[in-house]
This record gives C-alpha cells, structure tokens and sequence, in this order.
C-alpha cells in the first residue's frame, strides 16, 4: 500500500512538516522536491524552514534557514504529514511567497516558557 503512494511522490513539489515531540520546539518544514525513496522514508532536495512568530502582526511565518538547497533524508517516523504543491495552485503560491521571506540568522532551538514574565525564551531575546 505504502508503495503506491511513495510513487505518486516522485519528482513532486512538496511541503514536509516534521513531528515535534515537546510543544516548545518550533516547527520544522522542508520544501522541494522528492528525488528519491525508500521503505525508510522520502529524499528531498530542497530547504530547511522554521515557523516563527513574527512580532508586527502576531502571526506564524515561515523563514528559510540557509539560501542553498541541500538534500536531505527525511525518514517516515519523523515526518508528520506532506502536503503535495500542484501547479497554478494556492499551495504553490503560498510557497513562492514563503521563498522570498528573510533567513533566520539562527535557528530557534527550543520555546521555553517563562511564568514570572509570560513571555517565551525568543520573546524576551527580541526586548
């Protein structure tokens, strides 16, 4: 069953988000495009985003973490769903602004909460 779907996967435009095991590690989402897979899991050469909050509108964007594109091994266990981008689709253009957005000069580790002052860890960095 697996194998029929990994098949439609090849050479497709996605959008991975990986499971997180803590509520306080930020989103990790991989775009680009499926080279390769496996019974372990998918191949993609593409780039590494994190969903941040960005504090003007109070809101999650995502932001790239490096210009290249790189490959990368994603294994099945990890990867919490995949979202296919079709062309001439609201996917891909939300995927072409995304692109575009500025990189993180340093990805965010972990959110931790402080109850004295309400605000997370790369809340109170930005003050």
């Amino acid at each position: 069953m697996l194998e029929c779907y990994t098949k439609s996967l090849y050479e497709a435009k996605v959008k991975v988000v990986l499971s997180r095991n803590f509520k306080e590690k930020p989103v990790d989402i991989m775009r680009g495009v499926v080279t390769d897979m496996s019974s372990a899991g998918i191949v993609i050469s593409g780039r590494h985003f994190q969903e941040v909050k960005d504090d003007k509108y109070g809101e999650y964007l995502e932001r790239p973490l490096s210009k290249q594109t790189k490959i990368y091994f994603l294994p099945f266990h990890s990867i919490k769903y995949i979202d296919i981008i079709l062309e001439g689709s609201r996917s891909e253009e939300i995927a072409k602004k995304v692109e575009k957005n500025p990189i993180l000069e340093m990805a965010i580790r972990e959110y931790t909460f402080s109850p004295i002052s309400g605000k997370t860890r790369a809340d109170e960095k930005d003050d």
